[in-house]
């Protein structure tokens, strides 16, 4: 353990109840904010990739339509 993480393990002992729940609190309150900033960018990141596979979807749609529109015309001339 690093001498710093010692010292604050100390001064966590020294509190006395209502500060120990009110530093518990405030870490809780922090992981909290950090973990939606967590999950906003995962769900950023996985927006950004659905756009990009709806782009796919969307050129293969183009090209569906090419075929069908070839064999049509081939097989059904006029």
């Amino acid at each position: 353990m690093t001498a710093r993480v010692e010292e604050l393990a100390q001064q966590i002992a020294s509190l006395d109840e209502s500060e120990l729940q009110a530093l518990l609190e405030r870490v809780e309150e922090l992981s909290l904010r950090q973990e939606l900033r967590a999950v906003a960018n995962r769900y950023r990141k996985r927006l950004s990739k659905e756009s990009e596979i709806h782009e796919g979807k969307e050129e293969i749609l183009r090209n569906l339509k090419r075929i069908r529109e070839e064999i049509a015309s081939r097989e059904y001339p006029g």
